[in-house]
Order: structure tokens, then C-alpha cells, then sequence
């Protein structure tokens, strides 16, 4: 008879495991739908545009360039930058480009375009002797003109000297959708007339590692890592003066200061040069920003739920069980059990910042986070939706093998 009682208690027990189980399962999926059909009816409402705008501006990599701060920035020992403010005319940029170049870079980068002949013989001149020089300068072109996926772009900005002397050019283009105006990404290569055209960082990497390490074969875009570094910034006057900034390494010619060519991203406005110079950096030193892939991304997410709703719901049970009436009513409120949740997030958060830093691999809590906030929502739609088979059960012979 004992025995017997005690082989019904194990088989109540593990009838009751298997139930809670079911429960934590159903109340983590209940959140993720929630979820779901908030950003369905986000992306879907027109009226929601500008929420919709809002969220697609958003990544979770913002969150992780905030933590790590800008004090105390590493320098780079690869990049520098010269600016060309202040230098207009072409015959000074020819000589500022010789006066580089006396100081033996690896490899320049200018990013500006020299459209027009115009007027200034001597410095048109000038600068096209610079680029019949000096073999290791990538110079600018800007696409123009967007057909489609199969044709790309279909015109070309280009320097007039293009197609006097032998040069080597890069594309400059941002990619951007119509209202994200936010810069996180960067081309490997533009598709030019139906053909893929090698982009400017493109070729300043492969030039510097004297060979091909990035091929300009993909239309593929890199994430950029916008960790904060700090850009030796030189002025023309003070070249000469540092040539340990330009010898055998990367210097790229722009202005730093034209308020024509500031763009956002997530360390807010920075010039176009600066921007080129995260891009470069994220190539050169394998520093590109890798995103989870979706598979482990959805299994993190709902483990991540899970966790979270198993202990909120021990948590729920202990204080609402507990015969002191200041545990059951203030330490066991939804107040309560918010901020320790946010607390509690807050690890997987440090976790995730964890992995960022030194494996570079995003992973974006977005969704599992917003669905945490959706547990008590769920475990109430839950509580209902058992109730309701329950009073149904008798009338639907469907209803009666299913055990909530």
C-alpha cells in the first residue's frame, strides 16, 4: 500500500513538472507572439511610420558603443588622418600630397573629387602630376543615378584626370534607406553599369596588405565598429614634422571640418573622412562588426524569455505564499518584480557587451527584452485561455486531451 502511495506521489509530482513546464513554454511563445504582432501591425499601420522609422534607426550596437565610453580612446597605429580643410587650391593639394609622400605613407587616400577642369591651369597641372607620380594614392568617384539591383548605378563622378593618366580609383558612396539617415554600414563594392567597382576602402586595404584581402566581387556591405579611436589629425604645416604618424601607414587626404560632408552615426556627427577611417580600421585590423546569425539569434531570445519567466514565476510563487504580509504585498508587488527583472536583464546585457568586445559579435536583445516586458501580459492571457478550455472541455470532445 505504501509502495503504491508512493509511485502515485512520483507520478503526481512529475505530472505536475511536466505542467509547469508547459506553462513557462506557453507564457515565453504567448510573449514572442505579442511581440510579433506589435511589429507587424508597426511595419503594416501607415500611421506608425514615424514609430516604425524610430525602431529601424535603432541597433543594439548604440547600446554597447555608450558603455564603452569615449574617455582614454585607443589611437591608431594604421590610420591618419591629414586635413584639407583649408586647402583650396589644386596646386597646394598637389604639394601637400609631395609633402606626404616625402615622408613615405603606405598608401593615400583622397577623398575629394576633382570634377571640373575650371580654370587653374597651373594647378590642374599640378595635380595631374601628382597622379602620374605617385602609383600609391586611391583617388575618389562618387555613383550617381541608381537604375536597379541588376544595373546599379548608372553614371559616375569622377576626377577629370581620370582618363588622362593611369589612376587608381574607390567608390565613396554610403548606402542609406529613405529616411534612416544613421551610417552603420559600408560597401565593399558598388555595382556600376551592371559590373561591381571596388569601393575606396576597398582599395586602400588591399593596396596596404599588398594584396587582396577584400574582393570586390560581392555587392556585400560590412558593419562598421564604431569603437571610439582616436585619429592623429595633421595640418599641411605639420607634416613634416611628425613623419612617425605617415611613414608606412594609411593616410587618407579629406576635410574634417566642411560642414557639407557630416554624416550620423552612432558617435553622432562625424566628417565623411572620419567615416572612412572607421570603415578602413574595421578591414584592416578584422575589427567588422558581425551580427548573430538567425537560428542561434531566435534560440538565445527564447532561452532568454524562459529563464526569465521561469524565475519570475518562482518569484511570484515564494512572496505570494509568504505569511508575512510586507513579503506578499510590497516585496512580491509588480513593482518589485519589474526593477529586479530590469536588474536581472541587465546581465544578459553585460554578457552580450562581454561577447561584442572581444569576439565582435552583436547580439541584438531587442526582441527577447521587449518580450520580458510582455511575461505578465502572457501569463494573464494564459490563466484565461486555460479557463476557458476548462469550462469547454465537456461540450468539445477536441478539448478533452488537452492538459494546460
Amino acid at each position: 500500500m505504501e509502495k503504491n502511495s508512493g509511485v502515485n506521489g512520483r507520478k503526481e509530482r512529475n505530472k505536475e513538472r511536466t505542467s509547469t513546464l508547459l506553462r513557462h513554454i506557453c507564457v515565453t511563445f504567448l510573449a514572442v507572439a505579442i511581440v510579433g504582432i506589435f511589429a507587424f501591425v508597426t511595419v503594416k499601420a501607415k500611421p506608425l511610420d514615424p514609430l516604425k522609422r524610430t525602431i529601424e534607426e535603432f541597433s543594439f550596437t548604440d547600446i554597447y558603443y555608450e558603455i564603452q565610453g569615449e574617455d582614454n580612446p585607443d589611437s591608431s597605429m594604421v590610420i591618419t588622418i591629414v586635413d584639407m580643410t583649408n586647402v583650396i587650391k589644386r596646386a597646394d593639394i598637389a604639394q601637400t600630397l609631395a609633402d606626404i609622400e616625402k615622408q613615405h605613407p603606405k598608401v593615400i587616400g583622397v577623398d575629394c573629387l576633382f570634377e571640373s577642369i575650371g580654370e587653374d591651369l597651373e594647378g590642374n597641372e599640378a595635380i595631374i602630376d601628382a597622379a602620374s607620380t605617385y602609383k600609391n594614392i586611391v583617388f575618389a568617384e562618387a555613383m550617381t543615378d541608381w537604375e536597379n539591383d541588376s544595373v546599379g548605378w548608372s553614371n559616375a563622378k569622377r576626377s577629370f584626370f581620370a582618363e588622362l593618366t593611369d589612376i587608381t580609383e574607390g567608390t565613396i558612396n554610403f548606402k542609406r534607406t529613405l529616411y534612416d539617415s544613421m551610417k552603420r554600414k559600408a560597401p565593399v563594392s558598388e555595382t556600376y553599369q551592371g559590373k561591381q567597382v571596388p569601393s575606396f576602402v576597398t582599395q586602400l586595404a588591399n593596396l596596404y596588405a599588398d594584396s587582396t584581402i577584400v574582393t570586390a566581387d560581392s555587392s556585400s556591405d560590412i558593419n562598421i565598429n564604431f569603437s571610439k579611436t582616436h585619429f592623429h589629425v595633421l595640418q599641411p604645416k605639420e607634416i613634416a614634422s611628425h613623419p612617425e604618424l605617415i611613414e608606412d601607414r594609411i593616410v587618407l587626404f579629406g576635410a574634417m571640418n566642411s560642414v557639407n560632408d557630416l554624416h550620423w552615426t552612432p558617435l553622432g556627427k562625424i566628417s565623411g573622412t572620419e567615416l572612412q577611417a572607421y570603415a578602413l580600421q574595421s578591414i584592416i585590423l578584422s575589427k567588422e562588426i558581425h551580427d548573430l546569425q538567425f537560428v542561434p539569434f531566435c534560440i538565445i531570445s527564447l532561452l532568454i524569455i524562459f529563464f526569465v519567466q521561469v524565475l519570475q514565476s518562482l518569484y511570484i510563487k515564494r512572496t505570494r505564499s509568504s505569511s508575512n504580509l510586507f513579503v506578499k504585498h510590497v516585496v512580491g508587488s509588480t513593482y518589485i518584480l519589474n526593477i529586479l527583472t530590469f536588474l536581472f536583464t541587465s546581465v544578459f546585457i553585460g554578457i552580450s557587451f562581454f561577447v561584442f568586445a572581444i569576439f565582435n559579435i552583436s547580439i541584438n536583445l531587442g526582441w527577447a527584452l521587449s518580450a520580458i516586458a510582455f511575461l505578465e501580459t502572457s501569463r494573464s492571457l494564459y490563466a484565461s485561455i486555460k479557463e476557458y478550455i476548462n469550462s469547454k472541455r465537456d461540450k468539445y470532445k477536441f478539448l478533452k486531451g488537452v492538459r494546460l
